[in-house]
């Protein structure tokens, strides 16, 4: 089977992207093919695979281990960005598990996209999980955000898989260890569920930001550096928007053996 495909990424958070009228594919089927093909020796390589369709916009994401997620930040600015370019328009509306969202991009040739995400919610403040106490936080997906003085350590790569699967969290989490430079700065770290260790989050950055807008910490508009870059947060009238580049990687044709 042979499907064309576009390689994309958001700071590093990687993702290869089927347009949905190129996928003859039974949805059951999807996660098998989510896992092989973001399979970073024998695949193509990636965080996940998202299944667009450009023509009625909507985007499904499937993590690498195949489990499907709610929403994604950064799959959801490059989806924006391809559909700008596809329609034209500046400003896009796409459908996602977790509602239909907004995109602007400033111009049809930018990198640079800017998306509405889905309102935070605050599940339990000052949960204490193994020795660690954090927020947990649904931002459509789960989130248990620890502010932390010290990153330098790794310590996503220290305790995220245990925390992630802790029987706390009923459908697994993502694990964003957070140090707050200043009230409009923070640094974050990340374990995704379903992933693992990623270079960005951006539903783990609204998560943290709000975390720390919760405790008084944060203005309304956050610069988050992560691992792959830097991102923006900015919160208005409530409504949360993600700011930042998107790459095209590379374009092909992926050959599956089902």
């Amino acid at each position: 089977m042979k499907i064309r495909f576009i390689k994309m990424h958001a700071q590093g958070n990687d993702f290869i992207i089927f347009d949905q009228a190129e996928i003859s594919l039974p949805e059951k089927d999807q996660p098998k093919l989510a896992k092989d093909v973001c399979n970073r020796h024998f695949g193509l390589g990636a965080d996940g695979l998202v299944v667009l369709n450009r023509q009625d916009p909507e985007m499904v994401i499937y993590n690498a281990d195949g489990s499907r997620a709610e929403i994604c930040g950064s799959a959801l600015r490059c989806c924006c960005r391809l559909i700008a370019e596809h329609t034209g328009k500046q400003e896009v509306q796409i459908k996602t598990d977790a509602g239909t969202l907004q995109g602007i991009i400033d111009s049809i040739q930018s990198d640079y996209v800017k998306v509405e995400m889905a309102t935070p919610q605050m599940i339990q403040r000052s949960l204490t999980v193994d020795e660690f106490t954090g927020d947990y936080i649904k931002v459509a997906n789960p989130h248990y955000v620890i502010v932390t003085d010290d990153l330098a350590l790794k310590p996503h790569l220290q305790y995220g898989r245990q925390l992630s699967e802790h029987k706390c969290f009923e459908h697994g989490a993502n694990i964003e260890f957070i140090k707050i430079k200043s009230i409009n700065q923070i640094e974050m770290v990340v374990w995704e569920r379903g992933v693992g260790a990623t270079l960005a989050c951006g539903s783990g950055s609204v998560a943290s930001v709000f975390s720390g807008q919760d405790r008084g910490l944060l203005e309304d508009e956050v610069l988050v550096k992560l691992p792959g870059g830097e991102i923006t947060i900015t919160k208005q009238q409530n409504v949360y928007y993600l700011s930042g580049s998107t790459t095209i990687v590379a374009e092909g044709e992926f050959r599956w053996k089902v």
